[in-house]
């Protein structure tokens, strides 16, 4: 019920979005039932400082790695084994950093044993969870403290794991949505536009603002809406 938001009536906020939004019916025929997910803010936030100038395969293989090789063994199913997520302490190690780049990671393997050591700081693991009964500028302006964290990963955390969900995190696919879709003035993604085009979804969207952007973002994506009828259930 938890991790899957189930208390939250997707088909309500699908009428609500298409009520509000004469495009949104429209970009999101074949994408029903797109839900957001309450993900643990500590693998969520390692999660996206993985996912800089990155692609989906990539990052699942990444987080994939940690889990082998620093998360504990839970069980082998089918033939798989699956492993939990590793605690900040197995990540904050000093030697960690070298052994993610051997695995890829690249630089970003600095900015993982270092936000790790920077949770295993007295109170700081609790602090990241406490995030999410504080508003939103708040938990924006503690989660870019991370190394790695910027505004778009920021706000990708807060919508995922943080409970913000009108927050419609900025990219690429979002800002061609803005100026294309919706008309927005600007060719440069910066911090005025990035702001500007929160707002204008916010507006128009409601209090489930990144919820529906998720949505739009799906049906964006080519290797998701590449001629193929989608159909789940709200």
């Amino acid at each position: 019920m938890d991790y899957f938001n189930l208390s939250i009536r997707l088909e309500e906020l699908y009428l609500d979005w298409a009520s509000r939004d004469k495009h949104f019916t429209k970009n999101s025929e074949n994408f029903g039932g797109i839900r957001m997910l309450r993900q643990d803010p500590w693998e969520n936030l390692v999660s996206f400082i993985c996912s800089t100038n990155n692609n989906v395969k990539r990052i699942s293989k990444m987080c994939e790695n940690l889990c082998i090789h620093y998360g504990d063994f839970l069980v082998e199913y089918q033939g798989i084994k699956h492993y939990k997520f590793p605690e900040p302490e197995r990540l904050a190690q000093p030697n960690v950093e070298a052994e993610l780049r051997t695995l890829g990671f690249g630089y970003r393997a600095k900015f993982i044993q270092q936000t790790a050591q920077m949770l295993t700081k007295k109170d700081e693991f609790a602090k990241l969870y406490s995030m999410r009964t504080e508003p939103h500028k708040t938990c924006h302006e503690y989660l870019q403290t991370f190394m790695g964290v910027g505004p778009k990963v920021a706000d990708c955390v807060c919508l995922m794991s943080l409970d913000k969900h009108d927050v419609v995190p900025v990219d690429t696919h979002v800002f061609k949505i803005a100026t294309k879709t919706y008309r927005m003035p600007g060719k440069l993604l910066n911090k005025d536009l990035y702001a500007q085009i929160q707002d204008k979804f916010k507006q128009l969207w409601g209090e489930y603002a990144g919820w529906a952007h998720s949505v739009l973002f799906a049906a964006d994506l080519r290797d998701l809406n590449n001629g193929i009828n989608i159909k789940t259930e709200k």
